[in-house]
């Protein structure tokens, strides 16, 4: 039976968002911005496009889902709108538009990893795994032999997720053999 020593090596991860998406509710009777009242879908629609063309924001790519509005069990009348676009600039415009019975619901953004920094993070943490097995080994009087396993869970590309102000890491699972 061989003996191993598991660890996990991690690097910060230098992150780029390719997309950003907003999904906007708009609400009956639902004001997150003052005490009026607006009781009317439509005219509610239409005071929030009109504040987005004032402002520089395309309309054309909003995506009306009724659906979506009822499965998050809204009590209202209502609607959820789902805009996408690739500016943070851009995004940030149409999150600055304050209309009553317009709530923003989320805002996701598609962060990718192109083939270069991947084989970058991928050496660094496979180098931080080692160091660490190193210091491991090091105390129980044994020295760090060959990789025999390694896991790399984590989906690089092409995935919606919450937007993250926070680092991030890359890690993998490495394990080595104790000599």
């Amino acid at each position: 039976m061989h003996k191993t020593i598991e660890v996990s090596g991690a690097v910060k991860l230098e992150r780029k968002i390719s997309r950003y998406r907003a999904k906007i509710s708009i609400e009956v009777n639902q004001n997150p911005y003052g005490d009026e009242e607006v009781s009317d879908l439509e005219e509610i629609k239409n005071q929030y496009y009109l504040a987005l063309v004032e402002n520089g924001v395309d309309v054309n790519k909003f995506v009306e889902d009724t659906f979506e509005f009822r499965t998050y069990n809204y009590q209202a009348e209502g609607t959820m709108l789902k805009y996408e676009c690739e500016s943070q600039k851009e995004i940030s415009q149409l999150l600055d538009i304050k209309v009553p019975g317009i709530y923003i619901n989320l805002l996701e953004c598609k962060y990718i990893i192109d083939d270069e920094s991947y084989d970058e993070i991928t050496e660094a943490a496979l180098e931080d795994a080692k160091i660490r097995a190193n210091k491991i080994a090091a105390k129980i009087d044994k020295k760090v032999g060959a990789i025999v396993n390694l896991v790399d869970y984590r989906q690089l590309n092409d995935y919606w997720t919450t937007f993250n102000p926070y680092d991030e890491f890359f890690e993998l699972k490495v394990v080595f053999e104790l000599e």
